[in-house]
């Protein structure tokens, strides 16, 4: 009787190690898995957050390369602003300086004011779109200039309509010529706010 117990306890002991490493061996093979399928899940996660991250890049270039296209088109903008203006004021200064001429020598003084008239005319309108688009320290150089050449316009036009006057007194051909400082004064804050010019120390 002790044999067939002893024969059935080894194979009980040998039935239960078969199964225990059936077992211990799918408990493992199940470990194995799941740590497969962490990593795997851990690699899609990187994968997404690089995604994610390679996104963000992408848009804030995109956004920095629109931020520079609108900065560049304003700065073309500003610039186009500026010879105009300077154009403008510079012929409108011509015109007058063309009319002190004409009154001082009586020669075809008629189509010289109609010239300053139109030049005039010119610059105002290059003048309200300045109003608009330059920063204030050109802003104030550029009110500077216009008020001169202006105030020399209302001189000019009242020599021209005073009969009691001479044509073209002195003071007027000296006020005409002092706005070409201005002009000139008036270009160079022009070109050091593009950054032509450096700003002189």
């Amino acid at each position: 009787m002790t044999q067939s117990w002893l024969a059935l306890l080894v194979a009980l002991v040998g039935v239960g190690g078969t199964l225990s490493a059936a077992l211990v061996t799918q408990v493992r093979a199940d470990r194995v898995k799941r740590l497969e399928i962490d990593t795997l899940r851990g690699q899609h996660a990187a994968d997404r957050a690089h995604a994610e991250r390679m996104r963000a890049l992408e848009l804030a270039d995109a956004h920095e390369q629109r931020a520079e296209a609108r900065r560049a088109e304003a700065h073309a903008r500003l610039r186009s602003c500026y010879v105009s203006f300077n154009a403008a004021a510079r012929q409108y200064q011509t015109t007058q300086v063309n009319v002190v001429h004409a009154l001082r020598t009586g020669t075809d003084v008629t189509s010289h004011v109609e010239a300053m008239d139109e030049a005039r005319t010119a610059f105002r309108a290059s003048y309200a779109e300045a109003q608009m688009l330059l920063p204030g320290s050109v802003l104030e150089a550029a009110s500077a200039v216009s008020r001169r050449l202006n105030d020399h316009y209302g001189v000019l036009k009242k020599s021209l309509s005073d009969v009691s006057r001479p044509p073209a007194p002195p003071e007027c051909g000296q006020r005409v010529q002092s706005a070409w400082t201005m002009l000139t004064e008036l270009r160079r804050t022009m070109r050091r706010d593009l950054r032509i010019d450096e700003a002189e120390p």
